[in-house]
C-alpha cells in the first residue's frame, strides 16, 4: 500500500523528465527484468494456452494502457486527485467481477465500495487545488481506472490456468512489448534536464499537500516504483 501510494507522487515528479510513454516503458523494463529473475528462480515454465487470452488482456490493458494514460493524466492533475480518480478502479472491478465472474453483490461489498469511494473523494477534493483540475487530466485518469479494472478481470481469468508468477511476469512482458514504440523517446530523454513544462503548470498548480510533499520526499530511483506491486 505504501509503494502504491508513493507511485502517484513518483509519477508526478518524473513527469518533468519523461513523456508518458517513455516513462511507462522505463518502468516496465525495470519490472520485466525483476519479474524475469523471479520467474526463472521459481522454475520458469510457460503458461498454458488457455491462460494466454487473460495474460494478453491484462498486459495490454493494465501494464500498458493503464500506465501510459495515468502518466499522461498526472501531467495535468496533482497526485492526490489522480489517486482519487483511479480509486474508482476497485469499484469498477467489483462491479465487473459480480457481472462477468458471477461473484455477486453482497451488502458488505456495496458498503465497502461506498466507504472506499467516499474516503478517496475527500482526499481528492482536499488535494484538487480549489477545483481547478483540467478536464483532460480527469478524463485520462478515469480511462486509466477503467483499464485497471478490466485488466484485473483478465488477470483473474488467467489465474485459473497459470500461476501468479507466470501471469504477472508474462503480463508485464506483454505491456513492455506494447510500449516499445516509445523506446526512441525514452533513450532521448535519459539524462535530460528537468523540464517544468512536463507538468502543465499553467493549468494545474501544485497542490498544497501533494506535489510539494512529493518534491521533498521522492527521489530519482523511486520514480520507477510500480504502484501495482
Amino acid at each position: 500500500m505504501v509503494l502504491w501510494a508513493s507511485a502517484f507522487m513518483a509519477i508526478r515528479s518524473a513527469g518533468g523528465h519523461f513523456a508518458p510513454g517513455a516513462l511507462a516503458l522505463g518502468r516496465l523494463l525495470v519490472a520485466s527484468l525483476a519479474l524475469g529473475v523471479v520467474w526463472l528462480l521459481s522454475g520458469g515454465g510457460w503458461p498454458t494456452r488457455a491462460a494466454w487470452p487473460g495474460i494478453l488482456g491484462s498486459g495490454l490493458l493494465w501494464f500498458g494502457l493503464y500506465m501510459v494514460t495515468l502518466n499522461w493524466g498526472e501531467r495535468d492533475v496533482d497526485a492526490g486527485t489522480a489517486a482519487m480518480l483511479v480509486n474508482i478502479g476497485p469499484i469498477l472491478l467489483a462491479l465487473l467481477g459480480g457481472w462477468l465472474l458471477h461473484e455477486g453483490f453482497p451488502r458488505r461489498l456495496a458498503a465497502g465500495m461506498a466507504v472506499s469511494f467516499g474516503g478517496a473523494l475527500v482526499v481528492g477534493i482536499s488535494e484538487s487545488d480549489g477545483g481547478r483540475t483540467p478536464v483532460i487530466g480527469v478524463v485520462l485518469c478515469l480511462v486509466a481506472a477503467v483499464c485497471y479494472a478490466a485488466g484485473v478481470v483478465c488477470q483473474k481469468l488467467a489465474l485459473g490456468h497459470a500461476s501468479a508468477v507466470q501471469v504477472t511476469t508474462f503480463g508485464c512482458f506483454t505491456g513492455t512489448a506494447a510500449c516499445l514504440p516509445f523506446a526512441g523517446q525514452l533513450l532521448s530523454q535519459l539524462g535530460a534536464p528537468y523540464n517544468p513544462r512536463g507538468h502543465n503548470l499553467t493549468r494545474s498548480r501544485p497542490s498544497r499537500h501533494g506535489d510539494q510533499r512529493a518534491r521533498r520526499v521522492i527521489t530519482g530511483p523511486v520514480d520507477l516504483v510500480r504502484e501495482d506491486y
